[in-house]
């Protein structure tokens, strides 16, 4: 993807003006046990930058996925489904509603499924979008256009998920730096995709506890600032 539109950064097409973008992984469908620990995860995340996946850590979210609750989730997690503003990931998405396969059902073309006094905005449109428009696949080309413009990941990996693993695998194609937590004490073992991944620098492994998330954050972020980082270049083809 561009790294700018129109003259402006990734970040403030996506976020808040000059902030680095953050994507944070966490368990969806998978399980969602440790829903409370990335909701503490994201709200320090936001010292550090705009976090693009707010939603991964909202309560109304549930193991069967967004469409469980995005709805009711409101400002916070809807509104950061890709219709924040007349952004890129949100042009991106209307334009893949001009497809055939999509046009029948997709109620930005259809304004009879607008509900009477309200725009196709927030929660609302993502949703609408989401439910009429193709689910899953929309979901995966959302997140891997976000995935494409942060300028960091972190990912909580205690917790096993496909997802992550695959959100994982398409940060490095992309060259991104990557910041993966584990708590050993939960008595799982990490995969060795994961562990062995790391190189110390760009792919980083964290063993931590739980009480200590906040300053291990601290801690990475304040020791490579990420509005100093570098672009990360288009990966090879």
């Amino acid at each position: 993807a561009a790294a700018r539109v129109r003259g402006r950064s990734k970040s403030e097409e996506l976020g808040e003006s000059g902030r680095p973008a953050l994507y944070f992984c966490g368990s969806i469908r998978g399980g969602r046990e440790d829903r409370t620990l990335y909701e503490r995860i994201v709200s320090r995340l936001r010292r550090f930058g705009t976090v693009l996946t707010e939603h991964v850590a909202a309560a109304e979210l549930g193991a069967r996925g967004e469409a469980l609750g995005t709805r009711a989730a409101g400002t916070r997690a809807g509104a950061w489904l890709g219709w924040r503003g007349p952004g890129l990931i949100a042009r991106q998405l209307r334009s893949r509603c001009q497809e055939p396969a999509l046009l029948p059902r997709c109620s930005i073309q259809r304004p009879s499924l607008r509900r009477p006094g309200l725009g196709l905005r927030g929660s609302q449109q993502a949703c609408e979008w989401e439910e009429a428009a193709g689910g899953d696949r929309l979901i995966h080309e959302r997140d891997l256009a976000w995935l494409q413009q942060a300028d960091v990941v972190v990912a909580e990996v205690t917790q096993p998920s496909l997802g992550v693993g695959y959100e994982l695998g398409r940060a490095v194609a992309f060259n991104k730096r990557i910041l993966c937590l584990f708590r050993p004490q939960s008595g799982r073992v990490l995969s060795a995709m994961i562990r062995g991944a790391a190189d110390g620098s760009r792919f980083q492994v964290w063993d931590y506890e739980e009480g200590e998330v906040e300053a291990l954050l601290d801690r990475y972020f304040e020791a490579d600032p990420p509005g100093q980082m570098a672009a990360s270049p288009d990966p090879p083809t």
